[in-house]
Parts: C-alpha cells; structure tokens; sequence
C-alpha cells in the first residue's frame, strides 16, 4: 500500500483535534469522522514523569505514564495501544500551555509500521478497553527529546521549569472506517478513535550543568 496514503492518515488524524467535527472520506474510500469525540465522550489525558534522565549527549529521556480518564456521563471505547505520539509542544509554564505560547512544537515523521498501524478492515477488539464513567486507564512509554547544547539552534530549552504536552493516535485502522464500527459497538461505549492533546505536565532541565561537564571534559582531553 502506498507510503504516502500512510503519512497522510496520521497527519490527518493529528490534525482531527483542531477541526470542526465532520465526516470526510480518504483516497481509499473509508469513511471517517475527526473532531467530535470531545464533544461525544470527553476524555482527559494527563503524564506524569515516573523517570526523567538527563543524558550525556543532551538527550531528556522520559519514561512517561500515560493517564486517560473517561470524564463523560457514558462508557468509552479506547485502543489500549495509545501511546504513538505524532506531536509534542513545550511552554515554559502550564499557563503559557494554556495559551498555546510554545517554547518548542515537534512533529516527528512517522511511518506505517513505527505507528502500529494494520491494513486490517477489522478492528481486534481485545486491543480495546472500555472506560466506564470516572475510570482511567493507564500505559507507560519511553519519550526521548534531544537538547541542543547551542542556544542558537531550535529546540533548545535553558535551564530551569517547563511544561510538556504529547498528542497521542488512538486509532490504528487506516483502513476501517470509525463510522462503521462505533455504530457496531455503541452498544458497548462510545469509540474514539481522534487524537488527544495531554494536559500540560511540568519538568525541569539542568542544561549548565551538562555543559559545564562537557566543557571540562574537553580541556582535560590531551
């Protein structure tokens, strides 16, 4: 199947939580809705940082919980698979989050098989998880974000608070058409199947420090 159909999925899908809800239908024919399961069947996705290693190369790596709380009145359908992130923003504060005043906005390349996507037309249902009212669900994944040592370069972030946001896919189907199948399964929940943007999570860099390592290292190097 064509690469490119792939990649324009998930930047479709990325896109979903930022558009009026609407039903459109890819190249392929699949009938999909983007932009309305906030409204259907709020969830809230909230990180916290259960490690967060400083790296010597410049590298933050984080292992990330990942926490999504059905904050509706009706059962929610979830991939438990959702952890691909296609978008991550950094601000210097919740409040700058909040404001969508970002320090650093990435959206890394991802192909067919590092997002987890099947060809499938049949969505696995063991894959998925139901969210009664108020229940969360919870998945770990390793997040590694690379600090630039040169202030010049883009993706720098000083020393001191910030604040992260991940966009995370939840619907892993290019081929099968979230229309069909959450009328299929509305007996069970409501299926999302749009992207969610996580509530902004607070950390800290300690960029001098490493410099000031690295600085030391080279001098003392014959």
């Amino acid at each position: 199947m064509d690469k490119f159909f792939y990649l324009l999925v998930i930047a479709f899908m990325t896109c979903g939580v930022t558009v009026n809800a609407q039903t459109v239908a890819t190249d392929q024919g699949v009938e999909m809705t983007i932009g309305q399961d906030k409204f259907q069947a709020p969830i809230q996705l909230t990180t916290d940082a259960m490690d967060l290693r400083h790296c010597s190369d410049n590298h933050l790596q984080f292992l990330l919980r990942l926490n999504f709380t059905n904050e509706g009145k009706g059962s929610v359908i979830l991939d438990k698979r959702s952890s691909v992130i296609s978008k991550y923003m950094v601000s210097r504060n919740s409040e700058s989050a909040a404001r969508k005043k970002y320090e650093i906005v990435v959206s890394p390349l991802i192909g067919l098989e590092a997002a987890g996507m099947t060809l499938s037309e049949l969505p696995d249902e063991s894959q998925f998880v139901v969210l009664k009212p108020g229940e969360s669900y919870r998945v770990d994944r390793v997040f590694n974000f690379h600090n630039r040592a040169n202030s010049n370069d883009q993706g720098f972030l000083r020393d001191g608070a910030h604040a992260l946001q991940i966009v995370v896919l939840t619907w892993y189907y290019p081929r099968a058409s979230n229309v069909e199948w959450r009328k299929l399964w509305q007996a069970k929940g409501y299926l999302w199947s749009d992207s969610i943007t996580s509530v902004a999570m607070p950390f800290r860099v300690e960029v001098n420090l490493q410099l000031e390592t690295a600085i030391q290292s080279r001098g003392n190097t014959p």
